[in-house]
């Protein structure tokens, strides 16, 4: 019985595992619902400590505004500047009135209604890669991103459901012209997808030829693509203190036109902040929330959120340690100052391993912990992220996005609708039977549990028959399958046409210029 039994398992689990392999590709996005509350690691006495030692920090030090067009801003609303040095103070009051008025919630709309992203509720997205400067694949290794590798990420970012948006380049395409790049890659992110997108903020000339750019995908005019949010960029503080040019400016230039500003302060505690999560989180804090309130005196109600990422140092080598115990308690630090503030927040997943291996697995997934539980509600860097940031893999792409996955069938509660059904069937059984036939099984069996993507759950001899593939291997055989699969999501062939029409007159006014 035992042995029959077991057979039969092994033959539906086998059959199981072909239906999903030959079914459809290409996963429809789903958002996906923060399981559990946020946790608190401060008490309510810390976070007002935390909060009361920011401002100081704003009041008494300040940051550095390096761009001369944020100095009349900040001095019209109370900010003192040294107009020598850059450094500005806020009186605490500024700080506190400018933050109560930036929204708490905002829907992100993307060129396909049903890829919109609600940001501020219960809902968590995870993006992208983005901005590594070499990409890596079991067939090729590891190498400098190329346009060709750029593309093909952005067409399997857009197969998988478990990435809601574009974080950015997912590998820097450094066979393009860094002036002109930017023309390049929206028109892939436009073409090849149609989920939200995250541009650079990097100076004016990117922003404008973006926001335009937007436009004419969307179908709409400039003062329309003002009314609600269709890009986000990254707001980076060069910590500890400066307040870059290009990025703030940029900056501005979105906060006018209603895009969302993502402030991120990135302390890799020992070197850009202190070395302790307290005095880290003391002066990050203090980083996004003075940005932040910068960027409501420039236009009341745009769309910011709080990005901090707090992580220790590798005091070995000075490299980023991703996926530490100090990454999760920092995030979880981070999550309940932006929950003081009502602010959406922003994490990054990745990891720093040079593979797709167990360390790249475990240091995702403390990350990942972190971000379901500290309340985030996007997550850059999501699909694929690992060497710290230098590279993006294809393989750890669908690594990635199988915990994801698994992550986004968590339940906050059992649902016992069915007790007194699974009751009598216990009934039914009775001591020493099975249920593998009863009737409760058989009517639940397809959809009772999540099936896999991407685990082998073949018993050894089956899976060492196969070859013995490991979960690299079986993830490189996926996004191949799925990139053959690829199909373009729809798009006017008129607003096609526009779209590259914009991008020959630009390319031909840009020239070699530097932007």
């Amino acid at each position: 019985m035992s042995s029959r039994r077991s057979r039969n398992t092994r033959s539906a689990r086998s059959t199981r595992r072909e239906e999903s392999e030959s079914g459809a590709l290409a996963e429809p996005f789903h958002a996906i619902t923060r399981p559990y509350s946020p946790v608190d690691v401060l008490t309510p006495e810390d976070e007002d400590r935390v909060h009361a030692l920011s401002l100081k920090l704003l009041s008494e030090i300040g940051l550095k505004f390096m761009s001369e067009a944020t100095w009349p801003i900040l001095e019209a609303n109370g900010c003192r500047v040294d107009r020598e040095t850059g450094i500005t103070t806020f009186p605490p009051e500024v700080v506190e009135h400018f933050l109560s008025l930036a929204p708490t919630q905002f829907t992100m709309k993307a060129r396909n209604p049903a890829n919109d992203l609600v940001i501020g509720d219960r809902t968590i997205h995870f993006g992208s890669a983005s901005s590594a400067p070499n990409v890596v694949d079991l067939d090729k290794g590891r190498r400098p991103g190329t346009q060709v590798d750029f593309e093909a990420l952005v067409k399997l970012n857009q197969m998988l459901g478990s990435c809601a948006f574009h974080s950015g380049h997912p590998v820097e395409p450094i066979d393009t012209p860094v002036n002109t790049r930017h023309l390049t890659s929206m028109r892939s992110w436009q073409t090849l997808s149609d989920k939200v997108t995250r541009i650079y903020a990097i100076g004016r000339t990117r922003v404008e030829d973006s926001l335009t750019m937007t436009a004419i995908a969307h179908g709409i005019d400039r003062d329309k693509l003002a009314e609600a949010p269709r890009l986000h960029s990254a707001i980076a503080v060069n910590s500890p203190l400066v307040v870059d040019e290009p990025l703030i400016e940029g900056a501005i230039l979105l906060a006018r036109n209603g895009q969302a500003c993502v402030v991120t302060p990135v302390a890799f505690a020992g070197a850009m902040a202190p070395i302790t999560l307290s005095g880290s989180l003391i002066q990050c804090n203090a980083e996004a929330i003075g940005v932040i309130a910068f960027l409501q005196m420039v236009k009341a109600g745009a769309p910011c959120i709080y990005g901090v990422l707090t992580t220790p140092t590798d005091m070995r080598t000075g490299a980023p340690a991703m996926g530490t115990p100090e990454t999760v308690t920092g995030t979880l630090s981070n999550g309940q100052m932006a929950r003081r503030y009502g602010l959406p927040q922003r994490l990054m997943l990745g990891s720093t391993s040079n593979a797709t291996d167990g360390q790249a697995a475990y240091e995702t997934m403390m990350s990942l912990w972190a971000a379901i539980l500290c309340g985030a509600h996007m997550v850059y860097h999501a699909h694929g992220w690992m060497e710290a940031g230098l590279t993006t893999s294809f393989e750890k792409t669908i690594l990635d996005s199988e915990m994801i996955g698994m992550v986004g069938c968590l339940k906050g509660r059992i649902d016992l609708s069915d007790a007194e059904e699974a009751f009598d069937a216990i009934r039914e059984v009775g001591p020493g039977g099975h249920f593998l036939g009863s009737g409760h099984t058989m009517s639940r069996y397809r959809t009772a549990f999540r099936e896999t993507k991407l685990s082998d759950w073949r018993p050894y001899e089956f899976w060492e028959q196969a070859g013995s593939p490991d979960t690299a291997q079986r993830a490189n055989t996926r996004w191949k399958a799925m990139l053959n699969a690829y199909e373009a999501p729809p798009i006017d062939p008129g607003i096609a046409e526009a779209i590259d029409d914009y991008i020959g007159r630009r390319t031909e006014e840009l020239g070699d210029a530097e932007i």
